[in-house]
């Protein structure tokens, strides 16, 4: 997600723009150049940042960090702390898939013991 996104999040739950600069104790021009990807915020701001919206510090950390970074390199690290999360998130819904699954498939294994058992119930009689 880009930092213009976790801003207008945080002006929406805020309600105004200069509420969520009393909030992150800076002032809503400086949040103006940071939406307008002109400078980027100090960590610190990035936590309460995030912490505010519920979403995750790194992630919050590393936008703030590409809003201004040029150099390649560390552009590509900064892009890998979003990689990882959706990794992570594809990880749980294919295990509760599977979960899922192997809940709600009857098991194969039983069905021969029951036919079994009906016959020899057949020729007991």
């Amino acid at each position: 997600m880009e930092m213009k996104n976790y801003i207008e999040k945080a002006e929406k739950k805020a309600g105004k723009q200069t509420e969520l600069a009393n909030l992150l104790g800076i002032t809503a021009s400086y949040i103006r150049m940071v939406k307008a990807g002109k400078k980027g915020f100090p960590i610190e701001t990035c936590i309460v940042l995030a912490d505010y919206i519920n979403e995750d510090r790194l992630e919050v950390i590393a936008a703030s960090n590409l809003v201004t970074e040029k150099d390649e390199r560390k552009r590509k690290i900064f892009e890998s702390c979003f990689i990882k999360t959706s990794r992570a998130a594809s990880f749980i819904v294919a295990a509760l898939f599977i979960a899922l699954i192997s809940i709600t498939t009857p098991n194969p294994a039983n069905a021969s013991q029951a036919r079994e058992s009906i016959a020899e119930q057949f020729v007991l009689c």
